[in-house]
């Protein structure tokens, strides 16, 4: 039995000659075949490039990349851990609003494109990410508003504070109150008031309710 796809592994391919230092890209996807195109597809883009393909980044030596590419099954704190300085980019294969909504909260992203992009958007994205801009497809970007609009009544979020922010934030990725405080630098009481607070400025009734303002408060900073 040919066990390929189940063995970790790296290759790197340089680009051809270039006026500029090529960009480093970490292709950390867990189909074996994608990731192997992509990375061609990189090596030979008129863009320059410096692709590396890891099924599993401990495989990873000597590289430091600039950008990863990586899909939600390889998606691991360990990528941002090992390097803080990269741009993280998803490879979105078809996940459900509800999944990507939990991702977003929970990893902080530079970039999600979507499997059907075409190429010259793909290599737009990637472009785009490196600069130090974010980059989600505007039909996906709109989607992902609406939920937050249509899912919660917030007619005064204008009003919660940036520390109220901080803490909306935290409670959608699914942090207890003690663990807020120890981020914050406050008390646990005054947690507590802050998430009463905000409850009441936002008419929601539980914690859950509050993942779809923290949408808009990642990707629509309010005033």
């Amino acid at each position: 039995m040919d066990t390929i796809h189940k063995v970790p592994i790296v290759g790197c391919a340089a680009t051809g000659m270039a006026a500029v230092a090529p960009v480093s890209i970490l292709v950390n996807l867990s189909n074996l075949v994608l990731a192997t195109a992509l990375s061609g597809l990189l090596s030979s883009s008129r863009d320059s490039y410096f692709p590396c393909v890891a099924l599993n980044i401990a495989q990873v030596k000597e590289f430091e990349p600039e950008l990863v590419l990586t899909d939600v099954a390889s998606l691991k704190p360990a990528i941002f851990t090992r390097w803080p300085a990269a741009k993280v980019i998803l490879f979105d294969t078809g996940l459900q609003e509800n999944e990507l909504i939990s991702i977003l909260l929970n990893y902080k992203l530079d970039g999600i494109i979507a499997s059907d992009t075409d190429i010259q958007l793909f290599l737009k994205a990637l472009a785009v990410v490196h600069s130090g801009q974010l980059w989600i497809d505007n039909s996906k970007l709109k989607a992902l508003l609406g939920f937050a609009e249509s899912t919660i009544r917030a007619n005064n979020h204008d009003k919660i504070s940036s520390k109220g922010q901080s803490v909306i934030m935290l409670v959608s990725q699914g942090c207890k109150n003690r663990d807020i405080a120890r981020r914050l630098g406050i008390s646990e009481q005054t947690v507590k008031t802050h998430i009463s607070n905000i409850f009441r400025k936002t008419n929601v009734t539980s914690r859950s309710q509050l993942v779809p303002l923290a949408m808009k408060y990642r990707f629509a900073p309010l005033d």
